[in-house]
C-alpha cells in the first residue's frame, strides 16, 4: 500500500496536535478545579476514621489528559481495616458534600463500587474510595491506580506528553478509545504504555498497523509470549501491566476493536486526515432499512458495567433466536441514555416467509414414524411430509412471521436470555419497526448520534470523501 507524503503527514500532525493538547489557559483552568476539589474532599474526610489521604491520579496528575475531554481523579484512601460496605458509604456521603463544597454539581456513578461524578467549570471531576495498599496487595479494582500514575509519569517529558495526547485523540476519532464494556476499546492507561513502549504516536501507528490477534506485548519481563497466552487465552490484545505482572491492561479490548485500531493505522500512512482525529458525522439514512428497535428503562443503581454486561447478553440472545428462526440478523448494536437503554437489530427482512421447510430424520430411525404422525394431518403442513435422499421433509406454513410480534412473545414467554436485573424492565419494554415516527421519537429522547452512526455503519475514519 502507498505510503502519503511526510509533509502532508506533518501538516495533519501539526493540526492534530492543536485539537489534541490543551492551551496554557485549558491547562490552568483544570488545574484550578483540580486543587478546588482536592482542598474540598481533603477538608471533608479528614476527621473520619481510617481515612489516610486524597490525591489527583490518572491523566491530570501525569497531564496526559486530551484537550476535548478536561478531567480531575480524585482518588481517596482508606485503611485496608474499613470495610468495603463502609467505605462504599462513606465516599458516597461524604464525596457528594465535597463537591457540593467546592460548588460543582454531582451525581451518583457505579462502576467496581459506588463513586461520586461532578462537573465544575466545564471540567469532568470523579471522586473514588480506594485503598491504601501495598504493591500487590489489591482489595479492589481501583487500588493499583496511584500506582499506575506514578510509573507513568516518572517516564514523561513533554514531548512523550505531546504524544500520548496525540493517540488518545487518535483512538477517540477512530471509535476505539474507552475500556468500558459496552465499547471495548483502549483505556487512557493502555495508549500511555503503548506510546511509552514504542517512543511515540507514529512509532505506535507503524507497529499497529502490522499487528495482528492475538498479539501479545511484554511490558514486564517476567512472562514470555507464550506464557502471556495461556495465561490470557481470550484475550485478543495482551499487554502486561508493569505494575502487576499477572494483570492483562487490555483485557477489555475486543477482536473488533483491536482491528479497526489496525485499519485505521494501516490508512493513517496512505490516506492522512484530520478526520481521523476529528471525524466528519455520519450520514445516515433509514429508507429501505429493516431495523428492530427494543427500548428499555434503564435501572437504577446498576453498575455500568453490571448493566452493559446484561444488556449485551440480552441482545446477543435475541439476535441468535431470531437467526435460528430464519431471519439472517447483519449486525446490533445497544446504547444508553439517561434513564432509557436502546437496541437496534439489523436484518434482511422484517418478515419471514409464510411457509418454512422443516427437516425431518432418516426414514431408518424410529423418530421418522413420529415426525409423520406428527406433520401429516397438522393444520400448518403445507405440502408433505415426503423423503428426499434418506430424509423426511415437511413444507409448514409459518403462524408469526413479524420479527416484532416474535420477539414480544420471546420476552413475554422469557425464551430469550433475560438477565435477572432487566426483567422488570423488559417486561415493559416497546419493541417496534424503525420508522420515520420511531427514528423521530429517539431522536428526540438523545439517542440521536447514535442512531446515526448505526445507520452510517461506517468506521468514523472512512466517512467523507
Amino acid at each position: 500500500m502507498r505510503r502519503a507524503s511526510p509533509e502532508l503527514l506533518k501538516e495533519v500532525l501539526r493540526e492534530a496536535e492543536r485539537l489534541a493538547v490543551p492551551t496554557e489557559e485549558e491547562q490552568e483552568r483544570l488545574n484550578t478545579v483540580m486543587t478546588s476539589v482536592l482542598d474540598a474532599v481533603r477538608s471533608v474526610f479528614s476527621a473520619l476514621d481510617g481515612f489516610v489521604d486524597a490525591s489527583v491520579e490518572g491523566s491530570a496528575a501525569k497531564r496526559t489528559w486530551v484537550k476535548s475531554r478536561p478531567e480531575v481523579d480524585v482518588f481517596v484512601r482508606f485503611s485496608p481495616l474499613v470495610s468495603r460496605e463502609k467505605l462504599e458509604e462513606i465516599v458516597v456521603r461524604y464525596g457528594i458534600q465535597a463537591l457540593e463544597s467546592a460548588g460543582a454539581s454531582w451525581r451518583l456513578r457505579y462502576a467496581d463500587h459506588p463513586y461520586v461524578e461532578g462537573v465544575l467549570s466545564g471540567v469532568a471531576v470523579n471522586v473514588v474510595g480506594c485503598y491504601d495498599v501495598q504493591k500487590g496487595g489489591w482489595i479492589s479494582a481501583v487500588d493499583r491506580t496511584p500506582y499506575h500514575t506514578r510509573y507513568v509519569a516518572s517516564r514523561l517529558d513533554d514531548r512523550l506528553r505531546r504524544e500520548i495526547r496525540l493517540a488518545k485523540a487518535f483512538a477517540i476519532g477512530t471509535g476505539v478509545y474507552g475500556a468500558e464494556i459496552k465499547i471495548g476499546g483502549f483505556s487512557g492507561y493502555l495508549m500511555e504504555l503503548l506510546v511509552l513502549r514504542f517512543g511515540g504516536f507514529i512509532d505506535l501507528l507503524e507497529d499497529v498497523s502490522r499487528w495482528r490477534a492475538p498479539k501479545v506485548i511484554e511490558l514486564t519481563g517476567e512472562l514470555g509470549e507464550g506464557k502471556a497466552l495461556t495465561l490470557f487465552p481470550r484475550s485478543s490484545l495482551v499487554v502486561t501491566d508493569p505494575v502487576d505482572p499477572m494483570r492483562n491492561v487490555a483485557s477489555a479490548v475486543t477482536l473488533t476493536k483491536l482491528s479497526e485500531f489496525v485499519l485505521a493505522s494501516k490508512l493513517f500512512f496512505t490516506f492522512p486526515s484530520i478526520r481521523f482525529f476529528s471525524p466528519p458525522n455520519p450520514s445516515a439514512t433509514y429508507a429501505n432499512r429493516d431495523v428492530l428497535a427494543i427500548l428499555f428503562d434503564r435501572p437504577q443503581g446498576l453498575p455500568v458495567d453490571t448493566l452493559w454486561g446484561e444488556a449485551l447478553r440480552f441482545v446477543r440472545s435475541v439476535s441468535s433466536r431470531l437467526s435460528r428462526e430464519g431471519f439472517e440478523v447483519r449486525r446490533w448494536a445497544v446504547e444508553g441514555v439517561e434513564d432509557s437503554v436502546l437496541a437496534l437489530i439489523e436484518l434482511d427482512s422484517h418478515e419471514l416467509p409464510a411457509n418454512e421447510l422443516r427437516v425431518g430424520p432418516p426414514v431408518w430411525m424410529e423418530s421418522a414414524f413420529d415426525f409423520l404422525e406428527k406433520h401429516s394431518s397438522d393444520v400448518l403442513t403445507v405440502a408433505g411430509p415426503w423423503v428426499s435422499g434418506e430424509r423426511l421433509y415437511v413444507l409448514k406454513r409459518r403462524e408469526v412471521r413479524s420479527a416484532v410480534e416474535l420477539t414480544k412473545r420471546w420476552l413475554r414467554d422469557q425464551s430469550v436470555s433475560i438477565p435477572k436485573d432487566l426483567e422488570a424492565p423488559l417486561k415493559r419494554a416497546d419493541v417496534l419497526r424503525l420508522d420515520g415516527e420511531s427514528l423521530m421519537r429517539f431522536r428526540s429522547m438523545g439517542f440521536e448520534r447514535f442512531l446515526d452512526n448505526f445507520l452510517d455503519g461506517r468506521p468514523p475514519y472512512l466517512r467523507g470523501p
